[in-house]
């Protein structure tokens, strides 16, 4: 105990160098000095501005501290969450003590697991707001701005993790400055002795200069012939396009004849006056009588046991009467009317053929239009350089086209094998060129070490590298942040207003509540005095 109060004391001291704590002092504090300083210390591991316990109030001041220990991960000795919060409140110095202990022990850790929660802790969001689309939407951009942070900050401590010391980093780039100004001397002095003394300085300087400009040239004219390239397959695709289109019009329009014409008009003729007088007018008088049907069973009340059970009697009274008549009719029928039954049938037996295939007529006019304004929606989405599929006239054609391409594929299959074989000869000069070049780096790399620079280039691309990423990753970090932070704000602002939206509502529901409870008890009451049904039923209305 002695050890523990000495270690809290010390690191006190450490970390507040204006306050003079000594052991005998700290051990005689009283419970409220024992909260302000365990709520000094989380404040400072939070980095925010210290709290006084006591302007604030007490189960306050004990929901803020648990709060934090819980972002931090604490877990109490005892590992009973309420006895550590009785012990807080109470101000106990059996439970403060390893509480300090521990924080100043763990304080670099703990800022760091103080920093992410401040962002990473979700903000709790009731189930009845949640319903607003405006708020569910806030709430998942919010949910991706987490994400982003944490890979953020991921990719931010594998950089420093993977990083060397920055001093160190300075040090041996002030030496490679030094080192590279030596090279740039030595450099400078080569070219005023080898080069800038040569007598075809000049002519050199002209050539390359030509060399420059010649190539500059060449790669603008194999641009422009790209871009002409392209515009060329663009038009001949559109080309394609428009015969294929001009030969489908045709292919539809052969062997079309005025006789053939005028029947198909006539055919659609007949179809147009059957639906238009026959089964239009059915489906609106069976959809006017449904429509009436639903209109008297809204505008009648809610029926009963009592009223099911009268309709179930009429229903089978009605249809033992149907039955009765069905029978009287079968024994009164005429013997002619027997001869002209299966005319009746048939006949009914077409019309209903009729008004099925007038269905199916229907249904495949609808799925033609789906099927055409699926295919619009098709050709629409086509890219301009994209070719619509070839036809059989056009495969047939292509077929035919093919075999003086296979000639020339021959032929050119024979240039191939030739600059297969100059291929072959252009790589064994590739590799005596890398060979060269690869000796020239060695021999590079031994001027470096003999002249101490052994690393320089190589040391500082990868200095450049380092520092570039390392700029980039906190300028994403703190965007992010302020994002974050201007999302939670908002998410704030807007969960105040729904409450103070739905305070009036909750009020009015607490008003109802209690009025209901009130005819419930008055209810009750009545019928323990067994008044007769009429009595209670006045009473009740005068009640209301």
């Amino acid at each position: 105990m002695n050890a523990q109060l000495k270690y809290v004391v010390d690191e006190l001291k450490a970390l507040y160098p204006k306050k003079d704590y000594n052991i005998i002092e700290f051990d005689g504090f009283e419970p409220d000095q024992l909260v302000q300083i365990l709520s000094n210390v989380i404040c400072t591991i939070e980095s925010k501005e210290a709290v006084n316990t006591r302007s604030e109030n007490r189960e306050m001041t004990i929901k803020r501290l648990l709060n934090s220990l819980y972002i931090m991960k604490y877990r109490p000795p005892s590992g009973n969450e309420y006895d550590l919060a009785q012990s807080l409140f109470l101000g106990e110095k059996s439970a403060i003590l390893p509480l300090l202990e521990w924080l100043l022990k763990e304080r670099p850790t703990l800022e760091k697991r103080a920093y992410l929660g401040r962002y990473l802790i979700k903000i709790e969001v009731p189930p009845a707001l949640r319903g607003d689309s405006n708020l569910e939407e806030l709430f998942e951009n919010y949910e991706q701005l987490l994400e982003t942070f944490k890979d953020a900050h991921r990719e931010r401590e594998q950089h420093l993790s993977a990083g060397s010391n920055t001093g160190e980093l300075r040090g041996d780039l002030a030496v490679m400055e030094r080192e590279r100004e030596i090279v740039v001397a030595k450099v400078a002095t080569l070219q005023k002795t080898r080069v800038e003394g040569s007598k075809a300085n000049a002519a050199l300087l002209a050539r390359v200069k030509a060399l420059r400009e010649s190539r500059a040239k060449r790669d603008m004219l194999l641009e422009q012939k790209a871009r002409l390239q392209t515009t060329c397959v663009e038009m001949e695709r559109f080309v394609a396009r428009t015969k294929q289109q001009v030969a489908e019009a045709r292919r539809a329009a052969h062997g079309v004849t005025p006789q053939g014409l005028l029947q198909r008009a006539e055919e659609e003729e007949k179809v147009s006056t059957y639906i238009a007088n026959e089964k239009i007018p059915a489906d609106m008088k069976s959809g006017q009588t449904q429509l009436q049907l639903l209109r008297e069973v809204a505008s009648q009340t809610c029926l009963t046991r009592s009223d099911l059970a009268q309709v179930e009697q009429q229903v089978r009274a009605l249809s033992s009467e149907v039955n009765a008549l069905l029978e009287r009719r079968m024994a009164a029928a005429d013997p002619a009317d027997d001869k002209l039954t299966p005319f009746k049938q048939q006949a009914a037996m077409l019309g209903r053929k009729k008004e099925a295939a007038a269905e199916a007529l229907g249904e495949l006019k609808k799925e033609s239009a789906a099927l055409k304004s699926k295919l619009e929606k098709i050709q629409g989405q086509l890219m301009p350089g994209e070719e619509l599929p070839l036809t059989e006239e056009q495969f047939k054609k292509y077929m035919g086209q093919l075999k003086p391409r296979t000639e020339l594929f021959k032929a050119k299959r024979s240039q191939l094998s030739s600059q297969t074989a100059e291929c072959g000869v252009l790589s064994r000069t590739l590799e005596i060129l890398r060979s060269n070049h690869e000796l020239a780096q060695r021999q590079l790399g031994d001027e470096e070490r003999r002249l101490g620079l052994s690393g320089y280039s190589s040391t500082a691309s990868q200095l450049a590298e380092v520092n570039a990423t390392k700029t980039e990753l906190d300028l994403q970090k703190e965007s992010k942040l302020e994002a974050l932070s201007k999302t939670i704000l908002e998410l704030n602002q807007i969960i105040a207003s729904k409450k103070a939206k739905l305070a009036p509502a909750i009020q009015g529901f607490k008003l109802l509540n209690f009025l209901f409870k009130c005819f419930t008890a008055l209810l009750s009451s009545l019928r323990t005095l067994n008044y007769p049904d009429f009595l209670l039923f006045v009473m009740l209305n005068g009640t209301k």
